[in-house]
């Protein structure tokens, strides 16, 4: 079961990232960007948790770690490491 959970979170931020792009445009934005986009979504995670609202919380979570993915993906290909 629990990989099962693993699974489908990496679908939903793989989507979110997705749909992200959609939105922001395929440019790659500067890394910084991307922290404060995570950062932001950090307080609204932050809120829901304490709310417990837990619908709100797996959409923050995922707002939150969908522009990590991005900004790791910025290191990655900064680092020369992309392929």
């Amino acid at each position: 079961m629990t990989e099962n959970i693993k699974n489908s979170f990496l679908t939903k931020v793989a989507l979110q990232a997705e749909a992200n792009r959609m939105v922001k445009g395929e440019q790659s934005l500067p890394m910084e960007k991307w922290a404060m986009i995570a950062g932001e979504h950090m307080g609204h995670l932050y809120a829901a948790v304490m709310d417990n609202k837990k619908d709100q919380v797996e959409k923050e979570l995922l707002h939150v770690v969908a522009p990590l993915l991005e900004l790791y993906i910025e290191v990655v290909k900064s680092s020369g490491e992309a392929k």
